[in-house]
């Protein structure tokens, strides 16, 4: 069809996959892992394990953002002459958004627990989905950096939670997730669209 030729096209125009190389987490024995996890450099104790943070509610939650590597290259090629002929700024932006790293994080009322949720593709083409605990906004962010010195801001603010969410909570709500449910794409289901399902999306699907 049309639409399958100008996603072809842009994916020729800009490869770079929404997420690629982000950190890697356990959240479900069904979900695959990566390497060079940002935070297995963190100090011991950092990355939480579900026994320490038993009774913890999760109040407030937010969408950080980060660049992901190359990402001039990336913008530039939707900007290329042929890119203009065919309306690739203006449709990719609003499908696929800007060439950035989005990641879920919500936090306790004493804004000493952080919980990150990240989805990506793995290695073999899979759906990847991270729910980890910190110890700390700083490792709230580190997690979800795409390089080391990569900046980050609020995709989304701070904002209640429609409930408060243990880590059990919240683990249940990714892996229910639509975007979670169907097949990674950079073009229409990336970490983008999982970051704001969560934190905006359907009311049975929101933190």
């Amino acid at each position: 069809s049309f639409c399958n030729w100008l996603s072809l096209c842009l994916f020729a125009l800009a490869p770079a996959t929404m997420g690629a190389g982000m950190p890697a987490s356990i959240a479900s024995p069904a979900i695959s892992s990566s390497d060079g996890a940002v935070f297995n450099d963190l100090p011991p104790g950092v990355k939480l394990e579900e026994t320490e943070i038993e009774g913890v509610l999760f109040v407030e939650k937010a969408v950080f953002a980060c660049p992901l590597p190359g990402k001039a290259w990336i913008e530039m090629g939707r900007w290329n002459p042929v890119s203009l002929v065919l309306l690739v700024p203006a449709w990719s932006y609003h499908l696929s958004g800007t060439a950035d790293h989005w990641w879920f994080v919500a936090r306790s009322a004493n804004n000493m627990y952080y919980y990150t949720a990240q989805f990506c593709q793995d290695e073999k083409g899979g759906n990847y989905v991270a729910g980890t605990a910190f110890l700390g906004m700083w490792a709230a962010i580190s997690s979800g950096l795409q390089y080391p010195e990569a900046q980050w801001w609020y995709a989304r603010d701070w904002a209640p939670c429609s409930f408060a969410r243990s880590k059990r909570d919240l683990d249940r709500l990714l892996m229910v997730n639509p975007t979670v449910n169907s097949p990674y794409s950079w073009v229409d289901n990336n970490c983008q669209h999982f970051a704001v399902g969560l934190y905006e999306g359907e009311p049975e699907y929101i933190v």
